[in-house]
């Protein structure tokens, strides 16, 4: 079995990105050292329906991320750090438990690809104390596949975004330069770990959700990004996004400084329809 912690120690191998970094005395490339650091949690209503319910989604977000969207829809809490809390795997584990008191259908774990080790550690400590809802991995697919692999046992539901099919696109607004090949491996491995999106009592209880953020005047890449899902993921459940708006540093880029305008939304409905994909359109 992979040892974890090893890929942290003092030189990160933890996520692609291989920063080497040591992150118990520096900060690695993804803005946090080796300990856990959340922006906030709590019940959220906004995700795709089965994830959410009627009770919410037990939602935790993670500070830093390993990637440097330039349109970061979540840049204050992931690229700016602006305010978070650094927590051990104990009080995490609390959360979750807390979480599930309320209710909560499920984990939510946004941006957790860099503390990945530590998660781990939170959950088997929660399960020893009653938590049992299933655990949500909300990521943007730039994850090691062993990483996916070893994730098998602690994770239910992968909530996968699939943003590149051109990896000119997510070197020039990601800072990545190999997200299409990373990405599209780990959601293989997702696939392959937890199958099917499984839906019991219209509530997901296991399975893949490919998640893809249309961004504006970059329809050539989202339809690429449709084609290797339908090619590659037998009858796939798809949420494609409209809620892109100019945040961070878009307006530094005037093809992604503005909203999603109807007719380039409504070309991507059309060509999602042609491929025969089906899931879920979030809008707002």
């Amino acid at each position: 079995m992979l040892d974890i912690e090893k890929l942290v120690g003092t030189s990160c191998r933890l996520c692609p990105r291989n920063c080497k970094l040591n992150r118990n005395i520096e900060t690695g490339l993804c803005k946090t050292n080796n300990k856990i650091e959340i922006a906030s949690f709590n019940l959220h209503f906004g995700e795709e329906p089965p994830i959410s319910g009627n009770y919410g989604s037990g939602t935790v977000f993670f500070a830093g991320c390993n990637m440097a969207c330039v349109f970061c829809q979540n840049y204050p809490i992931s690229q700016l750090k602006s305010a978070y809390k650094t927590i051990d795997e104990y009080a995490l584990a609390d959360i979750f438990l807390e979480l599930q008191n309320r209710k909560a259908h499920n984990i939510n774990l946004v941006t957790p690809s860099h503390f990945v080790h530590l998660i781990c550690k939170s959950i088997g400590i929660a399960r020893r104390k009653g938590f049992n809802i299933p655990v949500c991995y909300n990521t943007s697919s730039y994850d090691k596949p062993e990483i996916i692999e070893y994730l098998k046992d602690f994770v239910d539901i992968y909530l996968a975004d699939l943003k590149y099919a051109d990896n000119d696109l997510s070197y020039k607004y990601s800072g990545i330069s190999d997200y299409f090949e990373v990405a599209t491996k780990s959601i293989l491995k997702m696939q392959q770990t937890k199958g099917h999106l499984s839906i019991k009592n219209k509530i997901a209880s296991s399975g893949l959700i490919i998640r893809h953020l249309v961004i504006p005047n970059n329809i050539g890449n989202s339809k690429k990004v449709l084609d290797w899902i339908a090619s590659n993921i037998e009858h796939p459940t798809v949420s494609l996004m409209r809620q892109y708006f100019p945040a961070y540093k878009a307006f530094n880029y005037p093809e992604i400084a503005h909203k999603l305008v109807n007719y380039q939304w409504n070309e991507i409905l059309e060509y999602t329809d042609k491929l025969g994909i089906d899931g879920y359109f979030q809008v707002a």
